[in-house]
């Protein structure tokens, strides 16, 4: 990633604790390896947090966004789409 502008596309990861997700590294490694312009991000979003940050993020055009800790069953209500397979 040589640098983020308007038009870098942002996907992230959202949990509680969050420091210690490899996911922004590995993401942002494929990400710059594919010559793609978007950026990983981790969002520390704590339990109570979590219906404002899911707004958040639609408002801010995240394009996609991985959930960890606690809030894989929390989030499900809140989400635009479900794969069958999650």
């Amino acid at each position: 990633m040589s640098s983020i502008t308007g038009k870098t596309k942002v996907c992230g990861i959202i949990g509680d604790p969050i420091e210690h997700s490899m996911s922004p590294v590995m993401h942002n490694a494929a990400f710059e390896a594919l010559g793609l312009d978007y950026a990983y991000l981790p969002f520390h979003v704590r339990q109570e947090e979590l219906p404002g940050a899911v707004v958040g993020i639609r408002a801010l055009n995240v394009v996609g966004l991985n959930v960890t800790i606690p809030h894989k069953v929390a989030v499900i209500p809140l989400l635009d789409k479900l794969d069958p397979l999650a």
